[in-house]
């Protein structure tokens, strides 16, 4: 982290005019406070410089950016709103291997195989294919920048899966003979990419209730699982 931290550096001790979409994220933070300051929605506003005007918050991710506004009104405006972007991203590429290192020890893993886990997660690399390389958020690469959060999210999201998927087998160790909890069991084993497990869970749930149809193997994972499976008609 230090010798990232090192060679990111500049990103934020320089400030230059933006040569990707980083430029249009800056522009929509400065409107986003500029709604907030005038007492209009920062969730709904025009943003006159893109084409012909758009809402762009209305058909985008607008929570990183909100982040940024935020953190501009609890300094009192004495940071400007640039710098801020700048350390906000910044501090989430140096601090990645942190969320990977407790990700994986949510998981499961040993503190050296999360460490080594952690120490990896900074090379990634794609080759310009807008993935979780840094050339996808400095200054010379992509300027995806909500796609920062969504780089920690995912691994905070799938240590948080595990442990729901940890806690549901608790829950059908204290009553088996539920239908329900076996087969919602099953739809996140699915998602999890499970699936000896998943198909184990939707047999044992179908053999306590007939009724409920588990889906096929083949089938694209269900995206939420309903508290009550759907029974055949």
């Amino acid at each position: 982290m230090l010798f990232n931290g090192i060679a990111l550096l500049p990103e934020v001790a320089y400030q230059v005019p933006d040569v990707n979409d980083d430029a249009e994220h800056v522009l929509f933070i400065q409107q986003a406070s500029d709604a907030w300051a005038s007492g209009q929605d920062p969730l709904d506003f025009w943003v006159p410089q893109v084409e012909l005007g758009f809402p762009q918050f209305l058909y985008y991710q607008s929570l990183p950016h909100l982040l940024v506004v935020a953190l501009g009104r609890l300094t009192f405006g004495l940071i400007s709103l640039r710098t801020l972007f700048d350390l906000v991203r910044y501090l989430l590429l140096v601090g990645f291997p942190l969320t990977v290192f407790w990700s994986m020890r949510r998981l499961g893993f040993s503190a050296v195989a999360a460490a080594i886990g952690a120490a990896a997660g900074s090379l990634i690399s794609g080759d310009n294919r807008y993935g979780f390389e840094y050339d996808s958020y400095v200054w010379r690469g992509l300027g995806v920048y909500t796609q920062i959060f969504g780089m920690h999210l995912s691994f905070i999201g799938l240590a948080a899966l595990h442990r729901v998927a940890t806690r549901g087998s608790a829950v059908i160790a204290v009553n088996p003979n539920s239908a329900a909890a076996h087969f919602n069991l099953g739809l996140l084993y699915r998602q999890l990419g499970q699936t000896a497990d998943a198909q184990t869970e939707f047999a044992t749930a179908q053999r306590l209730d007939p009724k409920l149809v588990a889906p096929s193997p083949a089938s694209s994972p269900i995206r939420q699982a309903s508290p009550t499976p759907t029974p055949t008609r």
